[in-house]
């Protein structure tokens, strides 16, 4: 702790899409070309739906949309075509200042953690395609956990392998249930909107918004100053 108690950050947890990587929009068009193949039309929207939520629960969000029958595996096979596709003539979409942030952290000795809803085999492909894994200390998946975001689950998971208490780590997401889940685990939790801006409920819980990653920088040189 600080002269004034406070607890000084010491490490930061990322979430992923939307964050890191500009998967939520490529995966909104994917859905559209998807939904438009299946007969059903765009189905874009969904993501707006199913943001922050771990695959079972998003599934069942689109069995209330789209009934019990819906073909999931038809769905995954255009999608991860969509993303194919995408990614042999883009590579992944990094969002801005990710790779400053993560070289400010790692050169000032800050620990540093993923925790997405995304299977935890999808999330480490991602980073590793990035080129960023080797800068993260964990990675925790969503698939390891019972409860998906909101529920505080995953950042208290993030922040025990880090060896670190909630309140001296700081979260960044972009979406709702992701600021819920790391204000209910007792994080700092800062937004970088995406897809969604923050109502007046999420920005009572925030520490700090910013408009993109190397913007936490300013965050941290602050904080250490007081």
């Amino acid at each position: 702790m600080d002269e004034g108690g406070a607890e000084m950050i010491r490490a930061v947890v990322f979430d992923m899409d939307g964050l890191m990587f500009d998967t939520e929009r490529l995966c909104a068009l994917a859905w559209d070309e998807a939904g438009r193949q299946m007969g059903i039309g765009p189905a874009g929207y969904m993501n707006q739906k199913t943001l922050g939520l771990t695959l079972p629960m998003a599934r069942k969000v689109w069995r209330e949309t789209f009934g019990e029958g819906f073909d999931f595996e038809e769905l995954d096979r255009l999608t991860h075509a969509f993303f194919s596709r995408y990614y042999a003539e883009k590579g992944v979409p990094v969002k801005p200042g990710l790779y400053e942030l993560l070289d400010y952290l790692k050169g000032h000795h800050y620990k540093i953690a993923v925790a997405s809803s995304t299977q935890e085999a999808e999330v480490r492909k991602y980073l590793t395609e990035a080129d960023v894994l080797s800068y993260f200390d964990a990675v925790v998946g969503g698939d390891r956990l019972p409860a998906s975001k909101p529920a505080p689950d995953i950042y208290l998971k993030a922040c025990s392998e880090l060896g670190e208490r909630p309140e001296s780590c700081m979260a960044l997401e972009d979406s709702r249930n992701g600021i819920l889940s790391a204000s209910h685990a007792g994080l700092k939790a800062v937004m970088i909107p995406d897809q969604w801006q923050p109502d007046d409920e999420i920005q009572a819980l925030l520490y700090a918004k910013c408009g993109r990653l190397d913007e936490v920088i300013g965050l941290l040189e602050k904080e250490k100053t007081g």
